[in-house]
C-alpha cells in the first residue's frame, strides 16, 4: 500500500480539498439500507473552460429579441489567465442603426440536468469569470462607460418550479465592476470571478455563502438554507435548469452603433454530494483512503528511520561499555539508567512543543530516546563474547580493540540487532501515532495517527467509524507484522529456540 500509494489513489491527502461535502460517508453505503438519501458529487457543464469550439453547445442558447443582434462564437486567443487559461465563449450585442434603440435585449445560457437522489447535496458551488469589452465613452483615466450596459444574473430553477437568482449578490457584496443592482457599466480591465478574490470582493456563488443568502432571502444572516430552499427534499428527485441570464441595455445611445461583448469562462456549477469514494471525507472534504494510503507510507518511513537510529545508538554504546569496561561502562552504564527512568512520553512531548512538530524531529527525537534498553542487552552479550577463546586468541596474536569489536564480537551480536529492530519499528510508529492524536504532527503529511485526532476534535465526526477503525486497524496491524517478523527472526537466529528435524 506505500508502494503504490499514487495507483491506489489520486488524490493528495493533505491538499486536495471539498472533494466531496464535508464528513461525506463512503459511497457504498448508498447500497445498503438506510443509504437512499446519500448523494454523489454532480458537475452539470462538461467543458466549463470554453477550451475547444464544441463547448458552446453543451449550453442552450436563447435570445428575446431578433438572434441577428447578437453574435456568439468561441474565442481561442481569450481566456481567464486565473483559471482555465486560454478559450472563452463571447456573446456580442451590436446595433448598426441609428435614430433608434433596441432596448432590453437578453440571451440566456441555460443547461437542463437530472438530479436523480432521494437526499440534498451537501453544498452547491457555482463559478463563472467574466469581462467586457465594448463601445463607450471615456470617462477618466482607465474608465470607459458602456453605451450598452449588462445586466447578468445566475439563476438555478427546478423544472415547471421556482426561479432562484444567486448571483451577483446586491450591494455591499456585489462583485467589483458592477454596480449596486449587479450591472456591468464600464469596460473591464480584468477577468471578474465568482471566487473569493481582489476582482470579485466577496460575492461568491455558494450554498454557504452571505452574499448567496443576501440574494435569495435579502439578509445574509438569516438562518435559512438556500441547499433546503433549492433543493427542496420534498420535491427530489427532479430536473433542474442551471443558467446565466445577460440583459443588454440598449437604452440611450440611438445617435450611434452600439457594440458590447462579454467573454464568458469557467462557467460551471458543481454539487458536492454526501458521500464519496471508499472510506468517504473528513472536515474539510478530502478523501480518508487517501489518508489512510499515505498514512502508511508516513507511519514506516518514522518507524524505519526511528528504529535504525536507537538500534544503531544502543549498538555503539553497548559494544564500547561492553568491551572497553572500568570509568566509560560506569559513566555509559549510568547516563542509559537516567534515561531509562524518565517517562518517554511526557518527556517526547515537551521537547516536540519545544523543537516544534516537524517530521525530522519526531524521527531524531523517538530515535536518541529509544536506544538505552538495547544497550544494555548488547553490553551484557559483549561481556560474556570478551572472555571467550577466541577473543582471546585475538588479543594474543595482537590484534586492537577496534579490530576485536568489529571482526570478532559484532557478528556475534548482530542476531541480536535483527530482532531488536523489528521489534523497535512498532514501538515507534505506536508513539508516532499518540504524538499525533495529541496534537503534535507535522501539518504538511497526513498520518494515522493524524486521522483518529481529527476525529476526536470534529464532533459531528463521533459516528463516522469508517473514519476511526482504518486508522486505528492499520495501527494494530502494522505492529503485530513487525513483532512477528521480530519472533520469527529469534526463532532463525537463536541456535536455543532451533528445532532439529
Amino acid at each position: 500500500m506505500a508502494l503504490g500509494a499514487p495507483l491506489l489513489t489520486p488524490y493528495h491527502p493533505t491538499v486536495d480539498e471539498l472533494l466531496a461535502g464535508p464528513f461525506g460517508a463512503p459511497a457504498w453505503l448508498r447500497y445498503l439500507p438506510g443509504g437512499a438519501y446519500l448523494s454523489v458529487n454532480m458537475k452539470i457543464a462538461t467543458e466549463p473552460g470554453f477550451s475547444t469550439a464544441d463547448s458552446i453547445h453543451q449550453w442552450h442558447i436563447a435570445f428575446s429579441s431578433s438572434p441577428s443582434s447578437f453574435n456568439v462564437q468561441h474565442i481561442l486567443s481569450v481566456g481567464n489567465p486565473f483559471g482555465s487559461g486560454p478559450g472563452s465563449a463571447a456573446i456580442t450585442f451590436r446595433r448598426e442603426e441609428i435614430g433608434t434603440t433596441y432596448g432590453n435585449a437578453t440571451v440566456t445560457l441555460t443547461r437542463e440536468f437530472e438530479y436523480p437522489y432521494n437526499g440534498m447535496p451537501e453544498r452547491f458551488i457555482g463559478d463563472i469569470a467574466l469581462t467586457v469589452d465594448g463601445t463607450g465613452e471615456v470617462e477618466g483615466e482607465g474608465v470607459t462607460s458602456l453605451d450598452a450596459p449588462i445586466a447578468l444574473t445566475i439563476f438555478i430553477q427546478r423544472v415547471g418550479g421556482e426561479r432562484y437568482d444567486l448571483w451577483p449578490a446586491p450591494y455591499p457584496d456585489n462583485p467589483l465592476g458592477t454596480t449596486s443592482k449587479g450591472t456591468i457599466q464600464n469596460v473591464l480591465s480584468t477577468w471578474v470571478t465568482s471566487k473569493a478574490s481582489a476582482e470579485s470582493r466577496i460575492s461568491t456563488i455558494s450554498s454557504l455563502s452571505r452574499s448567496v443568502k443576501r440574494r435569495l432571502f435579502g439578509n445574509p444572516d438569516t438562518p435559512e438554507n438556500p441547499l433546503r430552499t433549492v433543493f427542496n427534499p420534498s420535491t427530489l428527485p427532479s430536473r433542474y435548469i442551471y443558467g446565466l441570464e445577460i440583459v443588454f441595455q440598449d437604452l440611450d445611445k440611438p445617435d450611434k452603433r452600439v457594440e458590447t461583448t462579454m467573454y464568458i469562462d469557467d462557467f460551471d456549477l458543481t454539487l458536492l454530494g454526501t458521500s464519496f469514494g471508499l472510506l468517504g471525507t473528513d472536515h474539510y472534504g478530502r478523501d480518508i483512503f487517501s489518508q489512510l494510503v499515505y498514512g502508511s507510507r508516513l507511519s514506516l518511513y518514522i518507524g524505519l528511520l526511528a528504529a535504525v537510529l536507537s538500534v544503531v545508538l544502543g549498538l555503539i554504546v553497548g559494544l564500547a561499555a561492553g568491551y572497553i569496561g572500568g570509568v566509560a561502562d560506569e559513566i555509559t552504564m549510568r547516563l542509559t539508567d537516567m534515561l531509562l527512568v524518565l517517562p518517554t512520553l511526557p518527556l517526547l512531548i515537551v521537547l516536540v512543543a519545544v523543537l516544534g512538530p516537524r517530521l525530522t524531529n519526531l524521527i531524531l527525537l523517538i530515535g536518541f530516546l529509544g536506544w538505552m534498553g538495547f544497550a544494555r542487552m548488547v553490553r551484557a552479550q559483549v561481556l560474556s563474547l570478551k572472555e571467550r577463546p577466541f577473543v582471546e586468541a585475538a588479543k594474543a596474536i595482537g590484534s586492537g580493540k577496534i579490530h576485536i569489536i568489529t571482526v570478532h564480537i559484532l557478528p556475534n551480536v548482530m542476531s541480536l540487532v535483527y530482532i531488536t529492530l523489528a521489534l523497535s519499528v512498532p514501538n515507534a510508529i505506536v508513539i508516532e501515532a499518540a504524538l499525533s492524536w495529541l496534537g503534535f504532527y507535522d501539518p504538511t503529511v497526513m498520518s494515522w495517527g493524524r486521522m483518529l485526532r481529527d476525529v476526536q476534535v470534529e464532533a459531528q465526526a463521533t459516528g463516522n467509524w469508517w473514519w476511526v477503525v482504518p486508522p486505528g486497524l492499520s495501527i494494530a496491524l502494522i505492529a503485530l507484522s513487525f513483532i512477528l517478523i521480530g519472533f520469527a527472526l529469534d526463532e532463525i537466529l537463536n541456535p536455543k529456540l532451533r528445532v532439529r528435524r
